[in-house]
């Protein structure tokens, strides 16, 4: 991605908090983070050791949710905006190049944008 990709929530929201859309070795997530004068902070944490203790590993890692490469990336966040819509999973609405697709052919993808579009 060429550009940064932010979404600042826009309820109840006196810092400046938000969500970064991250590319990182061809892996995208969506990372907790802040946006002050113009500038973006992914917020960071100490994660747990794995050994039960409950004690955190020494070294800090951005918060974040991995969503895995593009494509998997994008069936994720399909999957779950149509959990949010209320609809299956296997369909997505209001999306017009879906509907007059005819049965037993699969969907046709819909193409890939560089830039998200704004929110």
């Amino acid at each position: 991605m060429d550009k940064e990709t932010f979404y600042e929530y826009q309820a109840n929201n006196a810092y400046g908090d938000g969500i970064l859309l991250d590319e990182y070795r061809n892996e995208f997530s969506l990372v907790a983070a802040k946006r002050k004068d113009g500038k973006t902070y992914m917020e960071w944490m100490f994660p747990q050791k794995k050994d039960g203790s409950k004690q955190p590993i020494d070294k800090s890692l951005p918060w974040k949710i991995k969503l895995g490469p593009r494509d998997e990336a994008i069936k994720v966040l399909r999957f779950f905006l149509a959990k949010l819509e209320g609809a299956p999973a296997s369909t997505y609405k209001n999306d017009a190049r879906r509907d007059n697709v005819p049965i037993g052919e699969p969907p046709p993808e819909p193409p890939y944008e560089d830039d998200a579009p704004p929110f």
